[in-house]
């Protein structure tokens, strides 16, 4: 905290610039920062002006709801509009009580979009047991956010209901990134959005695949997630796409086949005629595909039988998900290709065909390919063979 004869400009702090010393106030917390007003009259401006701030609360230093509810409205009050480039609230509960709410939390979210904020870090405080697990309470949006300035949105262990990941009253929203967030929504969608991370436990529904809808996105990473693999629509602006289905995915079949025996298996799910993920990454020009080889996840594979063509494609990396056959399919469908990266461990599945009838039709050549594998020799040796 700066003292008091900093603050009036009789140290050394008086000879700084304007613009400094309200980059200095940006670091402070929000109840530090609100104290510079009654230090002298031009820092309560300093503070009124600074275009970043870390609205940061956790339920030790505020044990009383009561005193968080107060400092929120005298912080609200004294600050005024002030337009702002970026604020990060990690959120407090109001109470202990049976109905633990956010409603403080959500005045300062509503605050910052009134402030224009371009870019938003929204997460909720957290607690150790005594197993040292983390404990938290998630904050739940049910409304959809309205902004005409925000571009950058970042959200971490909160719940996303419905119409709050309909971004279309965010018209220049660019960057979203969600990490260990509950999704509970038919689609997400963004006609402005470039960039797009959901990743660290997002949780999709169990029932159907979630449609992302974002015509403009860039960029895109979807890994360690669990619950159905969304659905990607046709994405033509796409540049560089990171995927991985791992344990956590419920897109497995132990019968293999689309309509098995089993009533209750996510297999149900699949939309046959479009499949879920590579018609949407088809026009990637760098693509990294990643899966557990040890479940039998079926998005790629039966996504594979769609044919996508891939006629941007110059860099793809895959994993040990696949067969001969699906890695000959990609080749076929990827005229373009220039690098390819095969990080294998075991070769024992990649030699054998999905089944028996399989064979591709006809030859082709990849004349653009330079191959470069990680412990790749021995499948090979093998594939020369098939």
């Amino acid at each position: 905290m700066l003292s008091k004869t900093a603050a009036s400009g009789k140290g050394q702090s008086g000879d700084l610039p304007d613009d400094l010393l309200r980059h200095v106030v940006s670091f402070l917390p929000a109840a530090d920062a609100l104290q510079t007003c009654v230090l002298d009259t031009g820092w309560r401006d300093h503070w009124r002006r600074t275009t970043s701030l870390p609205l940061i609360f956790d339920q030790s230093s505020f044990p009383s709801s009561e005193r968080f509810k107060q400092l929120v409205n005298l912080f609200i009050h004294l600050r005024g509009d002030s337009p702002l480039d970026k604020c990060k609230i990690v959120g407090c509960l109001d109470d202990d009580d049976d109905e633990r709410t956010y409603t403080n939390t959500m005045l300062l979210i509503q605050y910052a979009l009134k402030c224009q904020v371009k870019e938003l870090l929204l997460s909720v405080a957290t607690e150790e047991d005594d197993d040292n697990d983390v404990e938290y309470d998630p904050l739940v949006l049910d409304v959809p956010l309205i902004s005409q300035h925000l571009k950058i949105l970042h959200l971490k262990r909160v719940d996303l209901k419905r119409s709050t990941l309909n971004f279309s009253r965010c018209s220049v929203l660019e960057e979203l990134e969600m990490q260990d967030c509950y999704i509970d929504a038919r689609r997400i969608s963004s006609k402005s959005l470039k960039r797009l991370c959901i990743t660290d436990f997002c949780s999709f529904p169990t029932k159907f695949h979630i449609r992302i809808f974002t015509p403009g996105l860039i960029s895109l990473q979807l890994d360690n997630f669990d619950g159905l693999t969304p659905s990607l629509e046709y994405m033509p602006s796409l540049e560089t796409a990171y995927v991985w289905l791992h344990n956590s995915c419920y897109d497995s079949c132990h019968s293999n086949r689309q309509n098995c025996e089993y009533e209750d298996c996510s297999c149900r799910a699949y939309p046959v005629d479009e499949g879920v993920l590579l018609h949407g990454l088809s026009n990637a020009v760098s693509l990294e595909l990643v899966g557990d080889a040890y479940l039998e996840l079926f998005i790629y594979r039966w996504d594979l039988e769609c044919c996508p063509i891939f006629d941007k494609l110059k860099t793809l990396s895959l994993n040990e998900w696949f067969t001969t056959i699906d890695l000959l399919c990609i080749l076929q469908h990827s005229p373009v290709l220039e690098v390819l990266t095969l990080q294998l461990g075991s070769t024992e599945k990649f030699v054998r065909a999905t089944g028996a009838e399989e064979k591709i039709e006809q030859s082709f050549v990849c004349s653009h390919l330079r191959l470069s594998t990680l412990n790749v020799e021995r499948w090979m040796r093998e594939f020369t063979k098939f």
